[in-house]
């Protein structure tokens, strides 16, 4: 619902390489996460590839969000449904790293979800667990790309995850809309106006947050152009 307010600022946090940790009010779901992820493929060149262990991965809102359909060619989505799918899936996309461009971003979404489905035992689930957290580190580290993971609850299992993170974020909901707030309490960004009135936080309002970004990156683009002086 809107309300009278200005038109929201592309002030999504800058993503450093390493490993990110996203904490996500339950009510504001992924979305916060794709806004991150398409944020990231608009400003710069490189393919983007999403890995989802809890069945986050929501291509329809994703492509709702999207300015426009050419930026999801650039992104790639795999799911996987059990434990052994999904360090699979992680193992295969370092091999095609290997052998390719740097990406512009990796999200792995739910990364402990399938580890606790139970389709393997405690300690192996652990060990896998560790192993899939070891396999996004070397990703951002070997390319110094940023890595945005999520978790599906914080309690013991997930601590190695929570250490592992170069940067922990949480996006909470506020009456004014959603904020990104850095869990150490050094920054916050804000993605709302509070001075007439509280934005909403539906996918309308994140497609405009990153219709404005996509203005501002063709813009520059056009600029970096312009400036490189010509062949002759």
């Amino acid at each position: 619902m809107y309300t009278r307010s200005r038109r929201p600022t592309a002030d999504l946090p800058e993503l450093a390489p390493g490993v990110t940790l996203v904490d996500v009010d339950d009510e504001l779901g992924v979305t916060p996460v794709q806004a991150l992820l398409l944020d990231r493929v608009l400003g710069s060149d490189g393919p983007a590839f999403w890995v989802d262990g809890a069945n986050r991965a929501n291509t329809t809102h994703l492509r709702e969000l999207a300015p426009a359909d050419r930026v999801l060619d650039r992104i790639e989505v795999a799911r996987g449904f059990t434990s052994h799918q999904h360090t699979s899936l992680l193992d295969r996309l370092a091999g095609r790293l290997a052998v390719r461009e740097s990406p512009s971003v990796v999200v792995a979404t739910g990364l402990d979800g399938t580890y606790r489905a139970g389709d393997v035992d405690g300690e192996l689930a652990k060990r896998m667990f560790i192993r899939a957290i070891a396999s996004v580190a070397r990703v951002a580290r070997v390319h110094g790309v940023p890595v945005i993971v999520t978790r599906c609850r914080e309690d013991e299992f997930s601590k190695p995850l929570r250490r592992s993170a170069r940067t922990h974020l949480q996006c909470r909901k506020t009456p004014f809309g959603p904020r990104f707030e850095d869990a150490s309490g050094d920054t916050e960004t804000l993605v709302y106006h509070t001075e007439d009135g509280w934005m909403q936080t539906t996918l309308a309002y994140w497609r405009e947050v990153l219709e404005h970004r996509a203005r501002m990156h063709e813009a520059s683009t056009v600029e970096r152009t312009t400036a490189t002086p010509g062949m002759r």
